[in-house]
């Protein structure tokens, strides 16, 4: 009888397909068999515990430097953060700075992940312009393992008007790359916020005003219009409001190739939390884009139970309350935009998406890790159980009590905008790539062993 590395017993599995009580067993970093009493030179007694594969989180953003900070969480404790919750890989950004290539501001971004990450990575490139000089260095990425790339319709620095924006998806779509889209209308934006200053409500419990649901939906229809002429394929990023995924729904009948994301702050906070704030806890709130009225939250769950959605990123975009977010206590727009979340996505998730009957495990597992792998072409070695995927593999206790409490959690942040909601479902072992990284909380090894993985073609569509 084959003695495998380690063998992971009595759990119940979960994948997509199928919920099945058998053991799993790891040789070298790989999944290596299923089945009942399987040998093992360590053994993991999973009783009582889900197997899962560990999640893919597609939107993340670590060690990010804006135009006033850097993101609390390095890739160090951002990776950390995202283990000791569930998340077994990463894809964050590439942002290249003005005169800088692609292939340089990629090699610089994986030289700050290499030798700091706990897990493997993957990487978006974004856009910022549409000259032919960066248009002509996608198929470079391509080969690089780069097959998607995000572009803005707002923000000094990044943001293209839609004439650009036809000119990029255009040339995504020659080389068969994934065009990511960050949407809000910009004219909309600067309409409200011009007019919220005028009225000289500036603190940061005004800011979902500045950048109200029809900058969304706006974008959203815009994108959706240039998608339909470049057949490009468009996966739109943390979606705020059900109008914009209806919209996305209507346009897939229309055999328009597009994905919906949307984030767990949308599903379980809303602006209301931020209007009777005081002025440093709203900034802790303060997101693009912006938590919206209480009842898209609850629409945006119908949506996910229809399967209007395709994936759940954090968004995680950390930022301390002092001394970054207190910046803008006297005005909004000073305010780092971004919540933490990399440690949260799947237990949130677990609690309020499986416990309250919007999902069924196997869906949960879907929308977390598998689907969000398949899109961005890292299916079955990630997001997955199966025998040769890396063993990458989460034992999470599905009636583990847990009030969330920032000094219990890992990212480097001084607050959670989750704070006292209450969990039940906690993972409590985290594998990577076949070795014990996290167990109950805490970190068991110290190699920092991620790697960058070289994204492929969607494998579902």
């Amino acid at each position: 009888m084959t003695e495998y590395d380690l063998v992971i017993r009595n759990g119940l599995l979960v994948t997509p397909e199928e919920i099945i009580k058998t053991d799993l067993a790891i040789q070298g970093e790989q999944i290596a068999a299923w089945g009942d009493a399987l040998k093992g030179k360590e053994v993991i007694d999973a009783n009582g515990l889900l197997v899962l594969p560990g999640g893919v989180d597609p939107h993340v953003h670590l060690q990010m430097p804006t135009a006033t900070a850097v993101t609390s969480d390095d890739w160090k404790t951002g990776s950390l953060a995202a283990a000791c919750g569930g998340t077994t890989t990463v894809i964050d950004f590439v942002e290249p700075l003005p005169g800088q290539s692609m292939k340089e501001a990629l090699e610089f971004r994986k030289d700050e992940a290499d030798g700091s990450s706990y897990l493997d990575y993957g990487l978006h490139m974004t856009i910022a312009n549409s000259s032919v000089e960066t248009l002509n260095q996608i198929p470079e990425m391509m080969s690089e393992g780069i097959t998607s790339f995000k572009i803005y319709t707002t923000y000094n620095g990044l943001k293209l008007n839609y004439k650009e924006i036809s000119q990029v998806m255009y040339a995504i779509s020659a080389y068969s790359g994934l065009c990511m889209v960050h949407a809000e209308d910009d004219e909309i934006i600067r309409a409200a916020t011009s007019k919220l200053l005028e009225e000289g409500k500036i603190s940061p419990q005004w800011f979902p005003f500045s950048r109200p649901a029809s900058a969304e939906i706006e974008a959203v229809r815009k994108c959706i219009e240039i998608a339909r002429e470049s057949n490009v394929l468009l996966y739109v990023v943390h979606l705020s409001t059900s109008q914009s995924i209806e919209a996305i729904s209507r346009a897939k009948q229309d055999q328009i190739t597009i994905l919906a994301e949307t984030c767990p702050q949308y599903l379980l906070l809303d602006k209301s939390q931020m209007i009777e704030a005081s002025a440093i806890d709203a900034a802790g709130l303060v997101c693009s884009p912006p938590l919206r009225d209480p009842v898209e939250k609850y629409q945006i769950w119908n949506a996910i139970e229809d399967g209007k959605i395709q994936t759940i990123g954090s968004d995680h975009c950390s930022f301390r309350l002092r001394p970054l977010k207190e910046i803008g206590l006297n005005d909004f727009r000073l305010v780092p935009g971004g919540l933490p979340g990399i440690e949260l996505r799947y237990p949130l998730i677990h609690t309020f998406g499986v416990l309250n009957n919007h999902l069924r495990l196997q869906d949960w597992v879907n929308l977390c890790s598998t689907q969000p792998a398949k899109i961005f072409g890292l299916y079955p070695r990630k997001g997955s159980l199966a025998i040769g995927s890396d063993a990458d593999i989460v034992l999470f206790n599905p009636v583990k009590k847990m009030k969330i409490n920032q000094k219990l959690l890992h990212e480097n942040v001084d607050y959670s905008p989750y704070n006292n909601l209450e969990l039940t479902g906690y993972p409590e072992m985290t594998v990577v790539k076949g070795k014990l990284l996290v167990s109950e909380g805490k970190l068991v090894s110290h190699n920092h062993n991620g790697n960058f993985l070289q994204c492929g073609q969607p494998n579902f569509l």
